[in-house]
């Protein structure tokens, strides 16, 4: 095989990475709750349904103003004590954010197409810090109508998982 045989296989192979990337994720979100299905805390039994949680850690807010670029998404999420923006770097550099219930470190980068965070959160509570695994994957419908965001946090009392679906 000659080289620019080699390049062309090399460049068809990297093409699904770099089409990935191409996902934006940019506007105005708002929070379908009846379509969420949001986290019940670890041992809590059920009995609520599986639309309704403590809201707690993947409780959504309402609305969210996202831009993006092609190395950093900003979110500006509206919360009930006010607004918090945060910034996550695309590219697998490691992003920190203060968050109302402690700072997140995470790194984010793409997948088939998704965009994948994975990261700590350290929270303090009445008992001292503790420390949240999470991971997130951003998926947008075809029509770009659509954000469902997929979360799991792994506490260290049991593991809980968050599906929020936001639409234009």
């Amino acid at each position: 095989m000659n080289v620019a045989s080699l390049m062309l296989v090399a460049f068809a192979m990297s093409m699904p990475t770099v089409m990935a990337q191409d996902t934006d994720f940019s506007g105005t979100w708002t929070l379908d709750a009846e379509a969420s299905q949001f986290p019940e805390p670890p041992g809590a039994g059920g009995g609520r349904g599986g639309r309704r949680g403590s809201g707690g850690l993947g409780r959504g807010p309402a609305t969210m103003v996202i831009e993006q670029s092609d190395d950093v998404l900003t979110m500006e999420r509206q919360l009930a004590g006010g607004t918090q923006v945060a910034s996550y770097r695309l590219d697998g550099v490691e992003s920190t954010n203060a968050g109302p219930r402690g700072q997140q470190v995470t790194t984010s980068r793409w997948e088939d197409g998704d965009l994948v965070t994975e990261g700590t959160l350290a929270i303090a509570t009445p008992r001292g810090s503790r420390s949240i695994q999470l991971r997130e994957r951003w998926t947008r419908s075809e029509d770009g109508q659509e954000l469902v965001i997929e979360s799991t946090f792994v506490t260290p009392r049991g593991e809980m998982v968050a599906r929020l679906v936001y639409r234009r």
